[in-house]
């Protein structure tokens, strides 16, 4: 019985034996080609090459924004037994800060299973230190990658603006659609309006890895585009005498009233639009953005009252005071209220509806022609022609001067500013409107606000004989074409020409003039 037992286990035994050598046989012989392209293709893995950012440039061609190589230090958590320990023992020897050691702890309990980055630093330092621990573990790896670097420092900062790593939030969005977790993205200034032209197109890097899942070889099978570079309308030289000069105006003015305040300057060319020049102080350093800013620092320019982070020239909104009278004397000489041969007398008070109302000249400017008024800024003249007009046809010319409504400036967060009137107001203050509001709104107070870049808008139609350009900072930019860069010119784009003769703005200019000379 047991013989036959025995007999019968053996001959399971061997017809297991005959199945297996057959399955083996037909895997090398007739299957092993597919079994050894599929095998080659599990080692095989695929990864995005990501593009250089373009360069920022300014009219000359001089460099405003480019980038350098910085190393980044991965950390693979999944390849230890006790990550925990690990990571504690590379800040260490990395010399690594409290917040960023927290950071760390706080991403590893959130992905256990992805890499993460210990650091980044162009110190020879950071490398040496990651050179004695790298050969004796498989759980760190070294990545070269490109960090933005503004070479004038806080220079044209609100022009320029900053990068930021993407974060969930951004990645969601349709038009960061093909970025990855990681990448930079422009979060102000031209850096964020022409980010699609800055960013490039990511190529395909194919790696070779071994069972343990590092990496034998690489191969490049898309090359990465990089980004266009952008040559802006600034004059480099032009933007570093107008930030000087402001700055000097700004301590002046802080020494006198005791405390610090800010201020923009903008220099347009009336004839194309191009901002040759853009300040807005104070300003800050768009490095310290770059490198990973500290929530130090960022607290730091989030308190400071001066509010640095506020490009002024853009994004304010501000009583134009007597550069308003452009568009009061501009709309009185259209309508027919005045005219080249007017006169006019000034007391030193006008009333308005019984309530008197002063010129910043007490005792009055006596009899003035209408350059004359215009050459002193006479306030009583202004209260007068603005009861006439009254506020709907001084609202009307306003906006054809670009008051009042976004310029569409190749920025972010531009304001429209406000031109007030009835519905605006009882809409905002449930208030009626008055008859003073418009004699306030005629020499650009009361609820008029406008951006200093509007005002500069305004100016340069009163150059060109109504002419209003769109201000645009990009002049020109590269694009691939047949392997090789060519570069495309951004044409000026005509708002409108105002519909009035050119007489009148002469007569306007040279009131201009007189201000300067005698006013």
């Amino acid at each position: 019985m047991e013989r036959r037992a025995f007999k019968i286990l053996m001959a399971v035994l061997l017809v297991g034996a005959l199945c297996l050598v057959a399955r083996l046989a037909t895997m090398q012989l007739l299957q092993g080609e597919e079994y050894r392209q599929r095998a080659q293709r599990n080692m095989l893995q695929s990864r995005p090459l990501l593009p250089p950012r373009g360069k920022i440039l300014d009219r000359q061609g001089r460099t405003l924004a480019h980038n350098e190589p910085i190393f980044i230090i991965h950390f693979l958590p999944y390849r230890y037994a006790r990550p925990q320990v690990v990571l504690e023992r590379l800040a260490d020897i990395l010399h690594l800060n409290p917040q960023r050691r927290r950071q760390l702890r706080e991403r590893l309990e959130e992905s256990p299973q992805e890499d993460i980055v210990l650091t980044e630093s162009m110190s020879q330092i950071a490398l040496a230190r990651f050179a004695e621990i790298d050969d004796a573990s498989e759980g760190l790896r070294l990545e070269v990658k490109a960090r933005r670097v503004y070479p004038g420092g806080s220079l044209a900062s609100h022009v320029l603006g900053y990068v930021g790593e993407i974060d969930r939030e951004e990645l969601a969005k349709p038009q960061y659609s093909r970025y990855l977790p990681g990448e930079w993205v422009g979060q102000d200034g031209v850096e964020k309006s022409h980010e699609n032209l800055l960013h490039g197109k990511q190529g395909i890097v194919e790696e070779a890895l071994d069972l343990s899942g590092l990496t034998l070889s690489q191969r490049q099978i898309l090359a990465a585009q990089p980004g266009a570079d952008l040559y802006l309308s600034l004059d480099l030289e032009l933007q570093k005498a107008a930030e000087a000069s402001l700055g000097v105006t700004l301590q002046r003015l802080a020494r006198k009233n005791g405390e610090r305040s800010g201020g923009a300057i903008v220099a347009l060319e009336p004839t194309t639009g191009r901002v040759r020049a853009l300040v807005s102080l104070p300003n800050y350093n768009p490095n310290h953005f770059a490198a990973g800013i500290t929530q130090r620092q960022f607290d730091s320019l989030l308190r400071d009252p001066c509010v640095p982070l506020l490009n002024r020239a853009v994004h304010g909104a501000y009583p134009p005071g007597s550069t308003f009278k452009l568009v009061t004397t501009s709309a009185a000489l259209n309508e027919g209220l005045i005219n080249s041969h007017s006169t006019f007398y000034c007391s030193g008070q006008y009333m308005v509806a019984g309530l008197p109302f002063n010129c910043f000249v007490r005792f009055g400017h006596g009899r003035l022609n209408l350059i004359e008024v215009l050459g002193h800024s006479c306030d009583v003249v202004y209260y007068q022609l603005g009861t006439k007009l009254g506020i709907g046809r001084l609202e009307r010319y306003s906006h054809l001067f670009g008051l009042g409504e976004k310029s569409g400036i190749d920025l972010p967060g531009e304001t429209a500013g406000n031109i007030p009137n009835p519905q605006w107001k009882e809409k905002n203050f449930r208030e009626s409107w008055y008859p003073g509001d418009a004699a306030n709104s005629a020499i650009g107070q009361g609820f008029v606000a406008t951006s200093p870049l509007q005002v500069a808008l305004m100016t340069g139609a009163v150059v060109t004989d109504g002419y209003l350009y769109r201000p645009q900072l990009l002049e020109a930019y590269t694009r691939r074409s047949g392997g090789r860069r060519e570069r495309v010119n951004n044409p000026p784009q005509l708002i409108r020409k105002l519909p009035w003769p050119s007489s009148y703005f002469r007569i306007v200019r040279e009131g201009m003039r007189l201000a300067v000379a005698e006013g």
